[in-house]
């Protein structure tokens, strides 16, 4: 293993309550109204670092994934279906990044307000080599994942070798 694990973001208890309106203050007390900027800033930054870690899973492997802030903050892959979850999320936990099956049989990659984007980065290639290696899959597999440009470019080399082939049989 190298360097530091990167681990989940554990929700504070008092996240759910902000959410919910569930707590008071007296009115002399500032700590509910900085708890509620804090809490802004905090899902502000995890959308963020979730925006990175997607487009960086689509334009690399054409994986998408969707944010979770249950418990533990993370990211839950879509992956093609009959993929083992429980090897790959053991791959990726290898790679120093916390990464488990849920109770639905998805792998979840652990994101964290906190990560610098430096692991932000290392996040993302940690699950892009995993899925790379063990499902061989790459975004121009998948033709939603394609730029205008990469489609074209498919398109040019599939005509060149319809004519090549065609030419051959004369």
């Amino acid at each position: 293993m190298r360097g530091t694990k990167l681990k989940a973001w554990r929700v504070p208890p008092v996240w759910k309550q902000l959410q919910t309106g569930g707590t008071a203050a007296s009115d002399k007390s500032k700590v509910l109204q900085r708890q509620r900027q804090l809490l802004t800033a905090t899902q502000a930054t995890l959308n963020a670092v979730y925006a990175d870690v997607r487009r960086g899973l689509l334009e690399t492997v054409g994986v998408d994934c969707a944010l979770v802030t249950d418990e533990l903050c993370s990211v839950v892959l879509e992956l093609p279906a009959g993929t083992d979850a429980e090897i790959v999320a053991r791959a990726i936990d290898l790679e120093n990044v916390e990464a488990w099956r849920d109770a639905q049989g998805k792998v979840n990659v652990a994101i964290n307000p906190w990560y610098s984007t430096k692991d932000v980065d290392q996040t993302v290639l940690s699950a892009v080599k995993v899925i790379h290696v063990l499902l061989g899959i790459h975004a121009t597999d998948n033709p939603k994942t394609q730029n205008l440009k990469q489609k074209l470019l498919g398109s040019v080399i599939e005509i060149l070798s319809i004519k090549k082939s065609v030419e051959r049989k004369k």
